[in-house]
């Protein structure tokens, strides 16, 4: 059973709707989420039953109730923590549309104001949750490319919403595939070529009504020359193509049990050989563009000798800002030194193998608290 939080009066307010689905302490729905208390009575009365939340859920809510101040890295866990809920409760009440909705709009805030976090964080950070975690990803790619090609709201919505729930009928086995240290099993593989459908079906139960939402998810792993699947479909939909393009380069820069994650350098390189010779397929090269060459959280050795991990995509490119974290002799700087790489001496000599351990590399120190600080200025 999930982990539950007990609440306090101070925590259930009169007159307003409730931010969760209220249970007791076995796990049975008490109060539906949004129902509203009315009387002090009432509340009395049931906090002498006991009520509880999913911790999840109550962590979720009261990160977003920070918001005044703008912190990427408790928006990104509030996202997580409530499309965990959402993909696997799978609420047919019709309130799953909105709340997806409202996670696209704190993904494209996420996206707009923070991209070089969120991609860094793609490479850097360890995540609880991969299956999630994989899809907001997808969903923060999606929409830089959206916004790049120029896609107006209610399409870049919809585009966020499919990568958010593209995975929708697999999560469970995506963890199994992430832990295990043998290849897919032929089982598994039959498994991984049904989701997208499923996906689709699951999505019309949660009365999704939204034809190019479900056919993105359907067409999620189609390609132009129809060697994708599930149908192998020659024109599968632009929205489908985009979010393919981000959930590979996404998944490529997640480490498996039986392989090593791929540097971002490495990552754009295969998905632009793998995807980008077709040019019905625009998305490999435009991603390329976007996230650069050397994508943020890249470890890199510069032509001077120093070690640094690319803190911002810079003018070009193949010309990121970087902050040096070892200097030419070996030994660590006592704070990050930020490079630009197209200034001589400072261009990128090589990609290394990211070590968070070898170079004391701090996501805190280098994205996190210099976000804090800007908005603080």
């Amino acid at each position: 059973m999930a982990e539950l939080h007990k609440l306090q009066a101070d925590q259930l307010m009169l007159g307003e709707p409730l931010p969760w689905d209220v249970l007791d302490m076995g796990g049975t729905l008490l109060l539906r989420k949004g129902y509203v208390l009315r009387n002090e009575e009432q509340r009395e009365e049931l906090l002498e039953r006991g009520m509880y939340v999913d911790a999840a859920e109550y962590r979720a809510h009261e990160n977003r109730k920070r918001v005044a101040v703008y912190d990427p890295m408790y928006l990104m866990e509030a996202v997580q923590a409530r499309l965990a809920w959402l993909l696997e409760a799978k609420p047919c009440d019709g309130s799953f549309v909105a709340e997806v909705k409202q996670l696209s709009e704190q993904v494209s805030q996420l996206a707009q104001r923070s991209p070089d976090l969120a991609i860094a964080a793609m490479q850097i950070l360890e995540h609880r949750n991969y299956p999630i975690a994989h899809s907001m990803h997808t969903a923060v790619l999606a929409c830089l490319l959206a916004r790049r090609a120029g896609w107006d709201d209610d399409k870049r919505e919809t585009a966020l919403c499919a990568a958010l729930t593209m995975n929708i009928a697999m999560a469970e086995l995506q963890l199994t595939l992430r832990n295990q240290r043998e290849a897919p099993t032929a089982e598994q593989r039959a498994r991984i070529n049904e989701h997208p459908a499923e996906g689709a079906k699951a999505l019309m139960v949660c009365r999704v009504d939204d034809n190019e939402w479900l056919r993105a998810v359907l067409e999620h792993h189609e390609l132009p020359e129809g060697t994708g699947y599930p149908r192998r479909v020659k024109n599968p939909s632009d929205i489908a193509l985009l979010i393919n393009a981000c959930d590979i380069f996404a998944a490529k820069l997640s480490p498996r049990a039986y392989r090593k994650p791929v540097v971002g350098s490495e990552a754009t390189k295969i998905l632009f050989t793998k995807l980008g010779q077709n040019p019905a397929n625009p998305w490999p090269g435009m991603l390329v563009k976007e996230v650069g060459i050397y994508p943020p959280g890249t470890l890199v050795k510069l032509v001077n000798g120093e070690i640094g991990v690319v803190y911002m995509r810079g003018a070009t490119a193949k010309s990121p800002l970087v902050m040096g974290l070892i200097n030419s002799k070996g030994m660590p700087f006592l704070e990050p030194v930020q490079r630009k790489t197209d200034e001589p001496g400072f261009g990128v000599a090589a990609v290394m193998p990211l070590d968070k351990a070898l170079v004391g590399l701090n996501f805190e120190q280098i994205w996190h608290k210099r976000t804090r600080n800007a908005q603080a200025a």
